[in-house]
């Protein structure tokens, strides 16, 4: 697969294939991980004897790493830019062609375009030669058109397009309200059409999102992020996918966090990806050489976490034939992170605590303690301050982990970044599975979308894997593909009109916006669009629209 994903890719899975930025020293175990590149050994010294042969039973008492990644290096000729988020090198930007000859029309498309959620690069041109030229940058991923330039009129100019780059959406902006030319663009192969009626430059966005979004799942183009902008991330080397604000405060989050020692709590529901996030941190930090060490707090007895944590001596209790370090001390230098961390019994609790304050630990059985200088992260599917305050967690030792929260949103509250996944799941199970599929048909889509996803990001995964195995080599993925449960969650049909729903919408955010905002001009410009086109909907929605 060549090129990088659309909008804001950073930390995409590492299991798709082994990556020059890892070097792992594999010792016994040869379970996977989610953090480490497909096919590489686990490593861990403990639990890699099978007496039993029984592989399974390995997992439930711990799963350890020792992951050396090196810090991947751009490549040559390119330009590391800034993070338009918060400076750092996390964003690769949506790069789209504009071919338009009349300024004022450009200028505002242009402004639309660039106030996406999305990061966006727009290049402009206004002759069809101009566009053709420009269609030689690789890293265009959509082309948006007038169909009258002082060079070229009507549809001729989306069949050049087309030919041009044939993968290449094209969506058409035109001043005709032809409904004859809006079906004859689209039977030609144009991705979408947009009439210039008065608010079409706030309808443009949503269009463009849609139409890249559509080709990146029907298999046709991969777009291209800007080598030109920011850092190009490209889509096998890391593990988020991410097209939404909420996700691109995530990534930002990481990068603060890996360029310090701080502790770490990553709270989030099953699924969303936490230890994901505690493998990035790691990685992109200053640690990275060290081990990553994993333990879920929640998957042992208390006894056995204590052993496992703090470690033992010979004779300290049955079966203690010898003795045995404990986590923070193979850690050395590098990161301990405790998944489950609310479910750690209380006594233990004790014992990370006097870890967090001062360094050291104190093996079951032994007369004096050791110093230890690993970085903790600790994650929980729970809210970690309510189970502090109602007596079941340590309020001191909330208040030691909490030192740097990250939230990770549920799948359901980032449902822009769904196409996306979808199409970065397919294509890496088709690779695994070695057999391609047709790509996905918009019903099919429409059920994945809908689709509340309790699971959140493991569960979408699980069900792509399963169409990937459900459908013959070639075979486009329809809606009897999707599992029945997804099916029958979709929300039944709605009476009322959509306009009037999303009018509704608009009204109600834009009063929201007005009480907040203390001119019109801030409110326009924190809903993303224009004064003016803040005043045209305020007309549309029967709104007093008194000049400031």
């Amino acid at each position: 697969m060549v090129g990088s994903k659309v909008t804001l890719l950073a930390f995409q899975d590492c299991t798709s294939r082994v990556h020059p930025g890892f070097a792992v020293r594999a010792r016994q175990r040869t379970d996977m991980h989610p953090c480490r590149p497909h096919g590489v050994p686990c490593t861990c010294t403990r639990h890699g004897q099978r007496a039993d042969g029984d592989e399974h039973n390995i997992d439930l008492r711990c799963r350890r790493l020792a992951l050396f990644p090196r810090r991947p290096r751009p490549h040559d000729g390119q330009r590391r830019g800034k993070d338009v988020m918060d400076g750092h090198e996390t964003v690769a930007r949506l790069h789209i062609l504009l071919v338009e000859h009349d300024p004022e029309h450009a200028a505002a498309m242009r402004h639309a375009l660039t106030h996406m959620e999305t990061a966006v690069r727009v290049s402009l041109a206004d002759r069809l030669r101009t566009a053709l030229a420009a269609l030689a940058d690789p890293t265009i991923a959509c082309v948006v058109t007038d169909l009258r330039l002082p060079d070229a009129d009507g549809l001729g100019i989306v069949r050049t397009l087309r030919a041009a780059r044939r993968a290449l959406p094209v969506i058409v902006v035109t001043g005709s309200g032809s409904a004859e030319l809006a079906v004859a663009a689209l039977k030609l192969g144009a991705a979408d059409y947009v009439s210039k009626h008065a608010h079409y430059v706030d309808q443009l966005p949503c269009v463009v999102r849609e139409a890249v979004g559509r080709s990146v799942l029907a298999g046709l183009e991969e777009p291209h992020a800007d080598p030109g902008g920011p850092t190009t991330v490209r889509f096998d080397e890391h593990p988020f996918v991410a097209t939404t604000a909420s996700m691109a405060a995530v990534l930002g989050q990481i990068e603060r966090a890996a360029r310090s020692t701080v502790t770490v709590l990553i709270e989030g529901e099953t699924g969303t990806g936490k230890e994901l996030v505690a493998c990035a941190i790691h990685q992109r930090g200053p640690r990275h050489d060290a081990p990553f060490l994993v333990q879920n707090c929640a998957a042992i007895s208390e006894s056995l976490l204590e052993s496992e944590l703090f470690g033992h001596v010979r004779g300290a209790f049955t079966g203690a034939d010898r003795d045995r370090r404990g986590l923070f001390e193979e850690a050395g230098n590098g990161t301990v992170f405790l998944d489950e961390i609310a479910e750690t019994p209380l006594p233990v609790q004790a014992k990370l605590l006097r870890v967090l304050q001062h360094e050291e630990v104190k093996a079951l059985g032994a007369d004096r303690v050791r110093r230890v200088r690993a970085r903790i992260i600790a994650a929980t599917n729970r809210p970690l301050e309510l189970e502090a305050t109602g007596g079941r967690f340590r309020l001191d030792l909330f208040y030691r982990l909490a030192v740097f929260p990250i939230r990770v949103p549920p799948l359901r509250h980032r449902a822009a970044d769904i196409p996306t996944l979808i199409a970065h799941f397919l294509r890496r199970f088709e690779v695994r599975e070695g057999r391609a599929t047709g790509g996905i048909e918009p019903e099919a889509l429409r059920a994945l979308q809908t689709y509340a996803w309790p699971g959140n990001v493991r569960e979408l995964e699980n069900e792509i894997h399963r169409l990937v195995l459900s459908v013959g080599a070639g075979e486009r993925i329809h809606r009897r593909h999707v599992a029945r449960r997804l099916r029958e969650a979709e929300p039944d049909g709605i009476e009322e009109p959509l306009e009037r729903i999303l009018g509704r919408v608009e009204l109600a955010l834009i009063r929201d916006r007005l009480q907040r905002q203390p001119t019109k001009s801030a409110a326009a410009r924190s809903l993303g669009i224009t004064r003016e086109a803040l005043y045209a909907k305020m007309r549309r929605l029967g709104m007093a629209t008194r000049e400031e």
